[in-house]
């Protein structure tokens, strides 16, 4: 019986003198019909890249050192644009809208949390929006490179108004507090209906961000790399007593693990804002404790600033991993377990605390000098590295691209890092996950730049180089662009 790839009866070719059957210990190279017709496909669906996966944020220092120590931010927010409606439980339940500020002199994004419970916040935004006018508002600031789109972010720069709710942007005000006179605290909550990120994946992705540290004139810049997973839901353990009061929450050194108990990070600061349900439940319990809770990532501004003021006595401190630090924005009910959540010892009873506690005094060595400082967060576990290796990419897209979905599934845009270059498809959430992509429900991916060349994700050479093949075909528009790092 003829193999399927036999073409069937045809003229019979006639072998040339000389002729002999390749041996089979040297195969003549060849390159798979199936990697060149999905290399093809990606080619023609992947558009240029607006900018490398690297995004630098330059902030002031009075900025830095006002906000490191605190949970929380007021502005005077012109909403610019605002989403219709929250998005859909499965997508996150939030109500996004653009604007800026004075006090953050950044493009800015303000987050309702659980906005269909919210109506009256969502009008309020609503109102600003067609007044034109700012808005009072109170919540949780968030420096996080998760919609960095263009590669430099530079605090007090002017601002034209946006057209979208989601402009390129590393500032949020997420989730929001307090709109006017309209408390907001009770959105502090889980969100019904929602999958959250998986802790594993997530830490692994923080943990490995790479960042480099830069000072200027009253400056300092941070070059880091896109990073999505928000809202993931972990396990804390205690590894000091919750007394670190901020000026607005609280702050207190965990360890991360994930819900079946298994330890992720040794240690990273969580910080929670006063009035939440994560701050009554962090300020009842002792060290060793452990509780569930949901969180988002931030930049640490304190370490950033311990950092910078260390740099002459820590060798390459400027280039450690980046800072980060987690907002505890929920908690839940159900006790943790595992086989790394010990019973918790007895503690004694607190006394009350009317402030921070003050630091004391670095021990001296017997010269007389400071020993050289410790950065104030234990090393973390090893992880593996972040982004997708581009040989991956090519695989996982064309997956996605080509799985059939139900009618009224939603989409957005999801923007992820494959090798030096960011790419924005428009894709499920679920499906954004597998790219450790950041996803924005309904949101669609930002226009191309056109002045640069054709993207696609590469892979190793092999070993033998296959013959030279023609370039793929210049590539039209379609769902899949490369592109600023945006969701």
């Amino acid at each position: 019986m003829p193999r399927s790839r036999d073409r069937g009866p045809g003229p019979r070719r006639v072998r040339p003198r000389g002729w002999s059957r390749p041996s089979p210990a040297t195969p003549p190279a060849r390159r798979s019909s199936t990697g060149l017709a999905a290399a093809a496909l990606l080619a023609a669906l992947l558009l240029p890249a607006a900018a490398r996966a690297e995004i630098q944020i330059t902030l002031q220092n009075a900025f830095v050192e006002k906000y490191k120590d605190r949970a929380t931010i007021d502005a005077a927010f012109t909403v610019d644009k605002a989403h219709a409606r929250p998005n859909p439980p499965a997508s996150d339940g939030d109500l996004h809208a653009a604007g800026r500020a004075p006090e953050i002199g950044l493009a800015a994004v303000a987050e309702v949390m659980n906005a269909v419970l919210e109506i009256d916040a969502v009008d309020l935004i609503h109102q600003a929006e067609r007044g034109g006018q700012p808005l009072q508002v109170h919540g949780v600031w968030r420096l996080w490179c998760e919609h960095g789109g263009d590669d430099e972010q530079v605090q007090g720069q002017p601002l034209q108004p946006f057209k979208t709710t989601n402009p390129p942007h590393v500032f949020e005000i997420h989730p929001l507090l307090r709109i006017g006179d309209l408390d907001l605290a009770s959105s502090f909550q889980p969100i019904a209906g929602f999958t959250y990120k998986d802790a594993t994946q997530a830490f692994q992705s923080y943990e490995r961000l790479p960042s480099h540290i830069a000072t200027g004139d009253g400056t300092v810049t941070i070059t880091t790399r896109m990073a999505g997973y928000n809202y993931v839901d972990f396990v804390i353990r205690l590894n000091e007593e919750p007394t670190h009061l901020l000026a607005d929450g609280l702050g207190v050194k965990a360890a991360i693990l994930d819900t079946a108990g298994d330890l992720l990070v040794h240690e990273r600061r969580m910080v929670a804002a006063a009035g939440t349900a994560p701050y009554a439940r962090l300020k009842a319990m002792h060290k060793g404790e452990a509780l569930h809770v949901l969180g988002l990532p931030r930049i640490d501004l304190s370490l950033l600033s311990w950092r910078v003021a260390n740099n002459g006595r820590v060798a390459g401190v400027l280039d450690w991993s980046l800072p980060y630090e987690m907002v505890l924005v929920a908690a839940f009910a159900d006790t943790p377990t595992g086989p790394d959540i010990p019973p918790a010892a007895p503690a004694p009873p607190l006394q009350p605390v009317t402030g921070a506690v003050p630091e004391t005094s670095a021990p001296r060595t017997a010269g007389g000098e400071p020993p050289v400082p410790v950065e104030p967060v234990a090393p973390a576990v090893p992880a593996a590295p972040a982004n997708i290796a581009e040989g991956d990419v090519m695989v996982i897209l064309l997956k996605l691209l080509g799985q059939s979905l139900p009618p009224g599934t939603v989409r957005g845009a999801c923007t992820f890092a494959s090798g030096q270059r960011s790419y924005c498809a428009t894709l499920t959430g679920p499906q954004c996950d597998q790219l450790g992509g950041a996803f924005n429900a309904g949101e669609e991916c930002p226009p191309p730049d056109p002045a640069m060349g054709p993207a696609t994700p590469g892979s190793p050479p092999p070993a033998t180089p296959p013959p030279a093949s023609p370039g793929p075909p210049a590539p039209p528009r379609g769902r899949l662009r490369g592109s600023a790092a945006r969701s």
